[in-house]
């Protein structure tokens, strides 16, 4: 059940952030709405959140539920973290794009935000799954 959730959860996110960048590219929604980004790394930390929990859900029998879930927030967190290094590399390298300390912290508490939200949905799944098993 675990599995299925996660892999359809991580689907539906991917789909629909796909789905989103590609209008935000045709109709140049980051260049024209400030705060884009800011929705869209929500939805990026709740993929790779979701992401981070399925390369961990084998290890799930040994760890407790919570352990799991902050180990997933972590990963979410790290790729974030990671995102935001390679764009000040790519900044420093070649001066573009525009490096913004400011936006940046923002795009990783969104990020983090994203991979609370994952990690709440998955909980209450695992809750639920765990009170039917009873």
């Amino acid at each position: 059940m675990t599995r299925r959730y996660i892999l359809k959860n991580l689907t539906l996110v991917i789909v629909f952030v796909a789905i989103v960048n590609l209008m935000a590219s045709v109709f140049h929604w980051y260049y024209l709405v400030w705060w884009f980004d800011m929705p869209m790394h929500f939805l990026g930390g709740v993929s790779v959140f979701y992401l981070s929990a399925l390369v961990l859900l084998p290890k799930l029998q040994q760890v407790s539920n919570r352990r799991f879930l902050f180990k997933s927030i972590l990963g979410a967190l790290f790729l974030g973290v990671l995102w935001e290094a390679l764009e000040l590399f790519l900044h420093i390298r070649y001066g573009s794009p525009d490096f913004i300390l400011l936006d940046s912290i923002s795009d990783v508490f969104f990020d983090l935000a994203g991979a609370f939200v994952g990690a709440f949905c998955l909980a209450s799944a695992l809750n639920t799954h765990t009170k039917e098993q009873m």
